[in-house]
């Protein structure tokens, strides 16, 4: 489990656009826009080399879906990282022009250390880990399926930019 700082082209986003809880959008993007982003636990991601989330059909919307993925994948080569969890933060991180703190999720003792410190209030907003990082990319790929398209938290903030899903403040410091 390795902290990492990563910018917002290098995650590929959670299925939440527009973000779900604009309140927590407002509060996050505070906490990052005044340089508090540290106090925050990391958001949980784990590198494509650990897996790619592709579903095991066979069928025609299980191949379109993997074809899909494959060439988003090829298209955008820095985006190495699939979100776990955490989409408010990551967009408030990247409207504020910051970097993302992440965690990266590497192998199953992982898992079992994140719900240890969830236990003990070190680490929250990682809302039902899986066991196993195997279990992780399976529930990721069924998270995505079905997805038109893939974004990486940076297209999401400027789409929510371009479509005013956010505070006018929010696009104006953006936009600086």
């Amino acid at each position: 489990m390795k902290k990492k700082l990563l910018r917002s082209d290098q995650i590929i986003t959670t299925q939440d656009y527009p973000v779900y809880n604009k309140h927590i959008l407002v509060i996050f993007f505070r906490v990052f826009s005044k340089g508090f982003g540290k106090i925050l636990p990391p958001v949980p991601v784990f590198h494509i080399s650990s897996g790619i989330p592709y579903v095991k059909g066979k069928d025609a919307k299980s191949k379109r879906y993997n074809k899909m993925l494959s060439s988003y994948l090829e298209k955008n080569p820095r985006a190495k990282y699939f979100l776990i969890d955490g989409g408010h933060k990551t967009s408030a991180a990247a409207l504020a022009h910051k970097l993302i703190p992440a965690i990266i999720m590497e192998n199953d003792k992982d898992f079992t250390k994140i719900r240890r410190l969830q236990s003990k209030g070190e680490f929250f907003g990682f809302h039902n880990p899986s066991k196993t990082l195997k279990a992780c990319i399976k529930e990721a790929a069924k998270h995505h399926f079905g997805a038109k398209k893939f974004l990486t938290v940076e297209d999401k903030v400027k789409k929510m930019i371009k479509h005013k899903d956010v505070p006018k403040y929010m696009i104006s410091a953006y936009k600086k």
